[in-house]
Formats: C-alpha cells, sequence, structure tokens
C-alpha cells in the first residue's frame, strides 16, 4: 500500500492529505432530488466538465505548472493539453475527444494535421498518423577495411504499429547519409529510399562508400597501426521526395561541413578504419592454464578448409599430453602440421578414414627440457579440418576439444562453435516497433511489450528475417526485459528505474549487436491534485436519505423518522481528484541528472490508470464518485491513499 504525496494550495508535499468537513446547524430540507455535484475549488470558477480521449491505447492529459488558472477561469471554455503517445491498433477512426457535463456530451475528432510529425515524414495527403514515427539509424558494422571500403547503414521506421495498414509506397522519404573525417574536407554521402519489406517495417540501407584516401596515414607521419587511423562520423537526415518523382533527390555536390557543424543532421555514431580486410579475428578458446586453442574466424563456406591453432603455455613445464577431437557429420579432419616453433615437441596423431574423432599425443623431447621461449602462449601444431560441400549442411557445427595429462590423470575440455554460411552476411540489425517505452505496468500491474525482430544485412544490401533461434540478453533488467524467444521486449511492473539509451542484446550465429531504448517510469512517489481539502455543508442545503429497507405499513419507526426530521442529511460540497505524475529517465551517462519525458513544467494526468486503487480511508467521512470526484459525507478527517 502507498499513501501518496498530495500537493496542496500551497505547492508543497506532505505524505497524506486532510479532508475537513464543516458542520453547519440547518433543519430544512431543500433540493431534495437534484443529484448534480457542487464542486469547491480554492481556484476560480471553471467549467468542471469532464473529457476523454477514445482511439488511443496510451494517451494522457496534462496540466502545465503554474498555467491551470490562466487557461480555466471561466464558465463558458475549457482547455485541455494532452500527450498522445500510442494510437489504438488497427484501422479505426481518427482519436476523438469526449466531453460531457451532467447528461449533456460532444464528441470531435482531433485533426489529422496535428497528428503529423515533424519532420513530416510522408509525402502530400497523408493518411496516417505520424506523430510519433522515427527513422533511426543502425550501422551495420562498425569496422571498415581498406579491402572494401564500403559502409552499410540501415535505416527503419520506428514508432509505427506493425499491425497497421502500411503507407503506400510513394509516400515513403528518402534518408541520406553523409561521413564526416575532418569537417574542413568533403564528405561521401549516399541515400536510399524507405520501402515496405521484412513484415510491414519501412527500411532501406544505404551504401556509402569511402575514399581509399582514408586509409593510408597522412603525408609526413609514420605508418600507423591500423588503430590508430583516424576514424569517420556518420550524420543522417530525412529528405521528402521532390515533386511526382519516385526516386531519391540527387546528390549534386559532397557535402562539406564548417567548424564541425552538421546542421540538423543527426548522428549515426562512429566507424573504425583499418588497412586490409576488416574480418573479425579468431577466438581463443582456453582448454586450462596450460593450452589454448585459436578458432578460425566465422563465416565459413561450404567445401572450405580451416586450421585451429593448438598453442602451449611458455611458462609450462608440461612433459606430455593427449589432445583429442570429437566433431559430427560434416566436418571431415585432415592433417596435424607441427609449427616450426615447436621443434621441441614429438607430435604423432592416431585417427580411422571416417572416423569422427582424432587423438594426439604429445611428447616434450628430452633435448629441450628446461628451453623457455618469449610470450604468453607459442603455437604447437595446427589441425586441418573441411567443411563438407553439401547444401543442407547445418548452419553450426561443433568439435568437442579434450586434453589429458598422463601423468597426473587430469582432463579437461571445451567446445569450438563454427558457422557455415553461403551469404555474405555483413551484420545483424534488431528492429523494434519503438524505441521508446512509457512504463505503466508500475501502476496498473499489466505489462507493456513492444514487438522485436532481427534481420540480417549482406554485402549487396539484401534484408532477410531471421527465422532461427536469436540469443537476446537485457543490459539492466531492472529497466527492461526480453522474452523467451527474443521476439519482444518488455515491461511488468516489477521494475522501477528507466533509463535512456539502454542497451539489449542480440547475437545470431557468430554475429553480435545491440538494440538502443529508452524506457520512461512514473516518477514516485505520486502527486495527488485535489480541488479543495476542506468540504463544507452548503449552507441551507440538504437531500433526502434513500433507504433500502421496504416500508411497512403503519410502521412506527417511520413516524418517528419523520418526526426527528431524519429523512435528510447534510449536503457537502465535492472536489474534483487528479493523480499527476511526471515520466523520468535516468542519463545514459552516469550520474547526471534525471531526464524528464514531457519536461519539467509537464505532468501527466495518470488517474485513469490508478482509479482500482484509489481508496478514501474513511468511507464515513467522504467517498469518491467514479474515481473522480470526492464527496464529504460527513464531520472529520480521512485521507486519500492508493493501494497497489
Amino acid at each position: 500500500m502507498d499513501t501518496l504525496r498530495i500537493a496542496m494550495r500551497d505547492a508543497s508535499l506532505v505524505y497524506s492529505m486532510l479532508l475537513l468537513t464543516s458542520f453547519w446547524k440547518e433543519s430544512e430540507c431543500r433540493g431534495g432530488g437534484d443529484t448534480q455535484p457542487r464542486f469547491s475549488s480554492s481556484l476560480p470558477t471553471y467549467f468542471p466538465v469532464s473529457c476523454q480521449l477514445q482511439g488511443a491505447d496510451s494517451s494522457f492529459f496534462l496540466r502545465e505548472a503554474g498555467q491551470e488558472v490562466m487557461r480555466n477561469g471561466s464558465l463558458q471554455t475549457r482547455t485541455e493539453p494532452f500527450f498522445l503517445h500510442q494510437p489504438e491498433a488497427g484501422a479505426v477512426p481518427l482519436p476523438s475527444v469526449n466531453c460531457s457535463y451532467g447528461n449533456l456530451t460532444a464528441e470531435a475528432p482531433v485533426p489529422l494535421e496535428l497528428l503529423q510529425g515533424s519532420p513530416r515524414l510522408l509525402g502530400s495527403s497523408p493518411t496516417h498518423i505520424t506523430l510519433n514515427w522515427k527513422v533511426r539509424a543502425h550501422v551495420v558494422s562498425r569496422r571498415v577495411g581498406s579491402a572494401r571500403p564500403l559502409v552499410q547503414v540501415l535505416f527503419y521506421l520506428a514508432g509505427r504499429r506493425w499491425d497497421e495498414a502500411a503507407p503506400l509506397p510513394e509516400q515513403l522519404p528518402c534518408v541520406r547519409v553523409i561521413a564526416v573525417r575532418e569537417p574542413s574536407e568533403a564528405s561521401p554521402s549516399a541515400s536510399c529510399r524507405l520501402n515496405e519489406v521484412g513484415g510491414g517495417v519501412g527500411i532501406c540501407v544505404a551504401r556509402l562508400e569511402l575514399p581509399a584516401g582514408w586509409f593510408t596515414p597522412s603525408p609526413g607521419r609514420k605508418r600507423l597501426p591500423d588503430t590508430a587511423l583516424t576514424g569517420v562520423e556518420l550524420y543522417y537526415s530525412v529528405q521528402p521526395l521532390e515533386g511526382e518523382s519516385e526516386e531519391c533527390p540527387g546528390i549534386k555536390e559532397q557535402w562539406r561541413g564548417q567548424s564541425g557543424a552538421v546542421g540538423d543532421m543527426r548522428s549515426a555514431g562512429p566507424v573504425g578504419l583499418v588497412v586490409g580486410p576488416a574480418r573479425p579475428r579468431g577466438e581463443r578458446l582456453r582448454l586450462d592454464d596450460n593450452v589454448e586453442i585459436l578458432v578460425p574466424p566465422s563465416p565459413i563456406r561450404l567445401g572450405q578448409m580451416v586450421g585451429f591453432g593448438i598453442s602451449m603455455s611458455s611458462v609450462s613445464s608440461l612433459e606430455q599430453f593427449t589432445l583429442r577431437a570429437l566433431f559430427k557429420q560434416g566436418v571431415n579432419f585432415v592433417s596435424v602440421k607441427p609449427s616450426n616453433v615447436a621443434s621441441a615437441w614429438e607430435i604423432k596423431q592416431e585417427t580411422l578414414p571416417g572416423s569422427p574423432s582424432l587423438s594426439v599425443f604429445c611428447q616434450r623431447k628430452a633435448s629441450s627440457t628446461g628451453e623457455r621461449l618469449e610470450g604468453s602462449f607459442y603455437e604447437v601444431m595446427q589441425v586441418e579440418f573441411e567443411m563438407d560441400n553439401i547444401i543442407n549442411l547445418q548452419s553450426t557445427q561443433t568439435i568437442q576439444w579434450q586434453i589429458e595429462y598422463p601423468s597426473t590423470g587430469t582432463q579437461a575440455e571445451a567446445v569450438s562453435h563454427l558457422y557455415i554460411s553461403q551469404r555474405d552476411i555483413q551484420g545483424i540489425v534488431p528492429l523494434a516497433e519503438d524505441t521508446e517505452i512509457v512504463n505503466t505496468a508500475i501502476l496498473t500491474g499489466r505489462r507493456v511489450a513492444v514487438p522485436v525482430k532481427v534481420v540480417t544485412v549482406e554485402w549487396d544490401g539484401t534484408v532477410r528475417e531471421v527465422d532461427d533461434t536469436v540469443g537476446c540478453t537485457s543490459t539492466d533488467e531492472d529497466v527492461v526485459k526480453v522474452s523467451p524467444g527474443c521476439d519482444t521486449v518488455l515491461v511488468n511492473g516489477k521494475e522501477m528505474r528507466g533509463r535512456q539509451s539502454l542497451m539489449v542484446n542480440f547475437t545470431y550465429l557468430y554475429l553480435s549487436t545491440q538494440l538502443e531504448l529508452t524506457v520512461w517510469v512514473p516518477r514516485l512517489p505520486l502527486q495527488m491534485d485535489v480541488s479543495d481539502t476542506e468540504l463544507s455543508q452548503v449552507k441551507g442545503w440538504r437531500v433526502p436519505i434513500f433507504s433500502n429497507k421496504r416500508p411497512t405499513r403503519d410502521s412506527e419507526d417511520d413516524e418517528d423518522d419523520e418526526r426527528k426530521g431524519k429523512g435528510c442529511t447534510l449536503q457537502y460540497q465535492y472536489a474534483l481528484v487528479r493523480v499527476l505524475t511526471h515520466f523520468v529517465a535516468e542519463p545514459a551517462a552516469p550520474g547526471g541528472e534525471l531526464v524528464y519525458m514531457l519536461g519539467m513544467d509537464w505532468q501527466a494526468d495518470i488517474t485513469d490508470l490508478v482509479l482500482d486503487y484509489l481508496k478514501v480511508e474513511d468511507p464515513r467521512i467522504a467517498r469518491l464518485l467514479e474515481g473522480r470526484v470526492l464527496m464529504g459525507k460527513d464531520l472529520g478527517i480521512t485521507t486519500i491513499q492508493v493501494h497497489t
């Protein structure tokens, strides 16, 4: 149970709110049948109309600090700002505002032009709500080599419901990306146009070729290692289509910056440059403190031969060991090649033709005892295998390695993975329906989920959705979680923190990447706003008591009640109740101040989300009508709380 902090008239916060009712002596009963609420407020008189936003899955009316009196100080007009986060799914009419007062009601649709994002993402005559649509960028590979000096950036629409009707192809915009190394030099650029592929997600891949001169050191400098090459920064902007053309606007000249300014372009992040191929290095697999295995990098082609480097620690005093390799159908043993550096070892192999296992016996030569080599490890031998050249070969092959020391009888083992692919996959990209999550599950207990899918990007720009098993983990489950099938990121109410730029890790085969999310949470404690905390009796006003007892003929009790005047009760004032909060997130950099989703001046009215949990501590003193109206009943003091 949480007791809400209440905003009193002086805007100070306290842990509970006192509701006071005053007693006025009056014996006459008036206006017996009138049940219309009479509101009490410390604010000027205003039109107490009740409004709701229809056609939205996630939306909030707002209160701006210091503007309540300015906007609503009249009985003729009422102003209600609101925030539309997510329209209803499917083909539904435009969101509308429905307002009622007593038995009067009115409804009007929200004009479509107010529901369009800025800048406008669709072409002329849009028929979609693009208010929260965003173009997101994902660099396919953060390392680019001089052998293939090409940067690929995947762009996609976020914030649009995947189950709603797709925009017309001619309405989708283009995206331009530039690579900046030095602000004073010309920067290459490329563009692509979003299109509907991959299950209704508007995506495209821009392929940007870098100048060859960017992969060589500047004149007069010594040759630097690959990691010391000057990297580049990528920026992008959304471009509307020109006229009736279905092609992206032509790039007339290379972009030139001034003093590092890139105008209103958004950053897509850095890219590192290396000399030669940007192929990933092989994995080092440790069997134990003595032996490690250098696994060849993936992907591996059908029919390709690969070698595993077996290395020994230079400080090891081992005299002999036996290495075994167990493999499955599709992997064929080829040979064992002793290393030239490891002439101190005698190596013998044992295998049977067609056998899925290999044994290698290694004995240190007597003449080499006591020799030590420089470096932490030195290579003893290369074990070579060849992949079968059959189409239906499993995409993941494993080799189990075992090492045994005859002198002690101890063993150790490890498993290496080889990933087979005929396609030239450059990377994987996770696509989320939206990259911002408003965690209302903390308030309602109902989870909020965002669909996610993973696609591969090939060298030629082809995009394919991944149908196989994908791995995923959240870097902070106190902020957001992922489903077991990695097809959803979600919050279920157990999280208590929000964060900007939170990363969710995704892996597929030998590839890995991250999805960047922002999660907003309601700031606790919540704030309750009551139009008046002192509910007095309306002087000269009483209302009849409607009893549930069935009347009896000639009842003496009824005559006694009428004589004592107990058929009427005091009429107390009403007050409007609102529960407010800010939606906040921790900044990406640790130690910074909280970030407000709508700014510090705007609070979201979350009363509808907590209606079922709003309670009056003593219902004899006051009670809630439909969760939003507080009605005084008797003399006393009580509190309003939220029970969760």
